[in-house]
């Protein structure tokens, strides 16, 4: 692996071997510091943030779902990339061990970006990649989406539709990659039946959008995984 040079607006970066931490569809990922820094493939197969959207991502202020900080040219001028804030994943065991006075303010800060992007009319998507060993999130003191590499903008909804759209996609990592895939790896051996874990299914399809809300008027325990524990056992 070589060396990359990358010119932002604090200036010229140099990106050695050892800050690489990472990579996926769209590019390298490193880390300097505080900020991870996504440089992009030369080609891809997929979609990816243009400079155009990259610029308008960056003047969003966001908690959870985190955005571009600085867009990353070549030396010669061309996009190449962009900056976020670097979050350490301290995985899922320590997610579900929060105190619960973390996960409910987690919840709002989470509900509150699905807002601010919603009425700007960016959808977020692609949270679980097929492949998992591509991780666009970090668990922290709280549930980060730290890759903001798949965001559209759709003007053919509302703002409320769109608000909408983004809390089922948050509904649905929250399902599939907290609670079922925690439920299976302490008490599933990888045969858990997920019958139990049907009320919060009917939750997601009966009224979208109001997982989080059910969770946060329905949780008495000191965390989530002696609530979960409690309602799939």
């Amino acid at each position: 692996m070589i060396l990359k040079f990358v010119i932002s607006r604090n200036g010229p970066r140099v990106l050695f071997p050892w800050n690489y931490i990472g990579r996926g569809t769209e590019g390298k990922v490193y880390r300097k510091g505080e900020f991870a820094y996504k440089y992009y493939h030369k080609s891809s197969y997929c979609s990816r943030l243009t400079l155009e959207d990259t610029e308008i991502l960056e003047t969003i202020t966001t908690n959870r779902i985190l955005l571009p900080r600085d867009t990353l040219y070549t030396y010669l001028g061309e996009f190449r990339g962009y900056t976020t804030q670097y979050i350490k994943n301290l995985g899922l065991f320590h997610y579900m061990e929060l105190p619960t006075a973390l996960i409910l303010q987690d919840f709002h800060l989470l509900t509150c970006d699905c807002e601010v992007l919603g009425r700007k009319n960016f959808l977020v998507y692609d949270f679980m990649p097929r492949d998992e060993r591509i991780r666009n999130y970090s668990f922290n003191q709280g549930l980060y989406f730290v890759d903001p590499g798949k965001y559209h903008i759709d003007f053919s909804l509302s703002e409320e539709e769109a608000i909408l759209e983004n809390k089922k996609s948050i509904e649905r990592f929250l399902y599939y990659r907290v609670i079922s895939k925690y439920v299976n790896e302490k008490f599933g051996h990888g045969l858990y039946d997920y019958d139990r874990l049907r009320q919060f299914k009917d939750i997601m399809e009966e009224h979208p959008g109001l997982l989080m809300n059910y969770i946060c008027s329905d949780i008495k325990e000191d965390n989530l995984k002696e609530y979960v524990k409690r309602k799939v056992l």
